[in-house]
């Protein structure tokens, strides 16, 4: 097991290779040599979401545990699934398509859920970062990581989608999910509406009330569109992150969804006491 969690970490660290030199490359063409001036809240920032990226995989039993749980549940539920043949016959690049339109559909819903209470707490810790960069993508909570992979198990086993569309999907996905954390501005005009772009989930990260609860499309802005939560009136100039973020601390985020639902149990038997004083 050690040598497994050695090996993933290796190969996350090989991840950001491509998205580095590609991402560098693009500063560049922007920004000239202002792209090599990293702020120290900047650097700060890639080396807590590096950390947690490489955190994960040592934490990957607790993931493994409730993923396993969620689907040995869904394999007791009397659920029809997609039969075999029915892939078998589909040409690979459908295949690719349904499973990308269908995923980013359990984003966009999963994101939602992730914005109401109790929930927020883990999905804070992403939000948590001021100087977002493509970086920031890797700043993941592991029981955000458990919430998205039981959706997509579920998914997936409903679908019984095969293999290799999914596995032709991740890659792309994962760096668009990189591209859209960029710091630099990119825009695409009226296709702003159907695919996610930086200035779109810029205005999601927002410190701005007017943007809160806005842009919750992964990979296709189309389903804010469709359920009416998209914002992107300009670009966006001001602050990321939230009130009492806990930045760049580690530690804090490490422990943030627990430390957040303590002070509210807390509160709540503060209440409790009040209420039954005489």
């Amino acid at each position: 097991m050690p040598d497994e969690m050695i090996s993933a970490a290796l190969g996350v660290l090989r991840g950001y290779l491509i998205p580095f030199a590609l991402f560098t490359g693009i500063g560049l063409v922007l920004a000239g040599r202002g792209a090599f001036k990293w702020s120290s809240q900047l650097l700060g920032s890639v080396r807590a979401n590096i950390f947690l990226r490489l955190a994960n995989p040592f934490l990957a039993v607790i993931v493994g545990v409730c993923v396993i749980a969620v689907d040995r549940l869904y394999s007791l539920l009397p659920i029809p699934m997609a039969p075999n043949s029915f892939w078998q016959a589909q040409p690979v690049w459908l295949v690719i398509i349904v499973w990308t339109v269908a995923i980013d559909f359990c984003d966009y819903w999963n994101h939602r859920l992730l914005h109401t209470r109790g929930f927020w707490d883990i999905h804070a810790v992403h939000h948590s970062d001021e100087a977002m960069n493509w970086t920031t993508s890797s700043r993941i909570h592991v029981l955000e990581t458990v919430v998205m992979m039981s959706s997509y198990i579920i998914l997936a086993s409903w679908m019984n989608i095969p293999a290799e569309g999914v596995g032709a999907v991740s890659s792309a996905r994962l760096l668009h999910n990189n591209w859209v954390h960029t710091r630099y501005d990119f825009h695409l005009g009226p296709l702003t509406k159907v695919i996610a772009t930086p200035r779109f989930h810029h205005w999601h990260h927002a410190d701005e009330p007017a943007a809160y609860n806005t842009n919750f499309g992964n990979t296709f802005s189309f389903w804010d569109v469709m359920f009416g939560t998209y914002r992107v009136p300009s670009a966006y100039t001001g602050k990321f992150g939230f009130d009492g973020t806990p930045g760049n601390n580690i530690s804090k985020l490490l422990i943030w969804p627990y430390l957040q639902w303590l002070r509210a149990f807390q509160g709540l038997e503060h209440k409790k006491n009040k209420t039954l004083t005489p």
